[in-house]
């Protein structure tokens, strides 16, 4: 059982530049990725998207790419020694002589020349490093899910001393609720023979409709079936893959039970073990909206 929320980071270099990814995730119903990269390597975003989507099934995924250029000194030599940055310098100094104009190499022009020439990222073509990308994103995500192990593992553990706690819970309900059809039914012929009406109890369609007056108190199935989603929530705690969204059910039907519990109870006692037992599943609600 994994976590929605973690965080990895990878570092790889080149002889010319470092790349650096960090990946990042929190809880979302669905799985949505959010790249950030260079925009001269913008095809790292369907890279990163295809990949972390066989990785994961839920969250919000943020993933920050970075490109340091290594050498930055030497590279800026090669591209002011070079032919095509001299080509349009000189260019330029063709255009403004044409104007009868002097012509000087200034800082600022060198600088302009530098940007039109659209050498200032270092970023190399990234067919090239494709491969060193991918190496570093396997990296950082699965940093960021061993992370998200170790939270699950903690959250499963929380969820083992609540499920204890609602599993005496259900108990103690149990108890309290064991003979409340038979006190409803007497309740009832009490309130009847108090009542001085004109009805006989031995009449057979009188006591049929007490049973089913009683029956109504009977609490049993909602007993069986709270313990039946208290397993069936504990065996999927200790499945692999994605199963928050359905501990999420499980938790709704858990709660279900037990409204119908409150309505039915005649006694204060299973009442408030049942109320109590509804604070307990929300705070697992609260820790399985985490859960992938």
């Amino acid at each position: 059982m994994n976590s929605m929320t973690g965080y990895g980071r990878a570092e790889a270099s080149s002889a010319d530049y470092q790349i650096s990814i960090e990946v990042s995730s929190v809880n979302k119903k669905s799985l949505e990725v959010a790249v950030s990269s260079p925009k001269e390597w913008q095809y790292f975003e369907f890279i990163a998207t295809s990949f972390l989507k066989k990785k994961l099934h839920r969250g919000r995924v943020r993933v920050a790419l970075t490109v340091d250029s290594l050498g930055s000194s030497s590279k800026l030599s090669k591209i002011l020694l070079g032919k095509e940055f001299q080509d349009l310098i000189e260019q330029l100094k063709d255009f403004i002589q044409k104007r009868n104009q002097s012509f000087e190499l200034t800082p600022e022009i060198v600088l302009h020349a530098l940007q039109l020439s659209n050498k200032e990222s270092g970023c190399p073509e990234i067919s090239s490093s494709e491969e060193l990308l991918l190496k570093t994103l396997l990296d950082a995500t699965d940093s960021m899910i061993e992370m998200r192990k170790a939270e699950g593992c903690e959250i499963e553990a929380d969820f083992v001393i609540r499920l204890q706690k609602l599993a005496a819970m259900i108990e103690q309900m149990e108890t309290e609720s064991q003979d409340l059809p038979e006190l409803q039914r007497k309740k009832l012929l009490e309130k009847l023979e108090n009542a001085n009406l004109d009805i006989d109890p031995s009449d057979e369609r009188v006591l049929k409709e007490i049973a089913i007056y009683a029956e109504k108190s009977d609490v049993s199935e909602e007993i069986t079936r709270l313990k039946s989603h208290l397993s069936q929530f504990s065996e999927t705690c200790s499945s692999s893959g994605s199963v928050g969204r359905k501990l999420e059910f499980i938790l709704q039907e858990i709660s279900r039970e037990l409204n119908t519990y409150c309505s039915k109870s005649a006694r204060s006692q299973g009442t408030t073990v049942a109320l109590d037992a509804r604070v307990e599943v929300e705070k697992i609600r609260e820790q399985v909206m985490n859960i992938e």
